[in-house]
């Protein structure tokens, strides 16, 4: 009688620890996905962010400018420009935006206020 009732507990505990590890490896995995979403969600809206204000420069025709400051921009992200397209990557997410021109003299966009001028079409950034 002894016997039984002990492997009746030891089946019970093991049921009751493999629930425990499978919630808490659900509970883990499942604040790492946030914290990746809200990192994706930051990158877009930056990228989005400064591809706008390139837009609108790029729009707004010769001799036009605009005054620009990234908003909220950590201090581990780099957002880039390339040929149509700026990109912004964070350590555990990049996301991109797409351009109107390719003609930009600037590679990456510093996290200060920057001046977007249009000189004939293509987009000088200084700041």
């Amino acid at each position: 009688m002894k016997a039984q009732i002990s492997s009746e507990f030891m089946v019970v505990f093991s049921a009751l620890v493999l629930i425990f590890v499978v919630v808490f490896t659900l509970y883990s995995g499942g604040s790492l996905n946030l914290f990746q979403a809200e990192g994706s969600v930051a990158a877009m809206r930056n990228a989005n962010a400064v591809a706008a204000a390139l837009n609108y420069a790029y729009l707004a025709g010769d001799g036009a400018s605009y005054s620009f400051t990234p908003a909220r921009v950590a201090s581990d992200e780099n957002i880039t420009i390339s040929d149509y397209a700026v990109s912004s990557e964070r350590p555990h997410a990049y996301a991109a935006a797409p351009l109107l021109d390719g003609s930009i003299n600037a590679s990456s966009i510093g996290r200060g206020p920057v001046l977007i001028t249009n000189n004939g079409g293509e987009l000088d950034i200084s700041g």
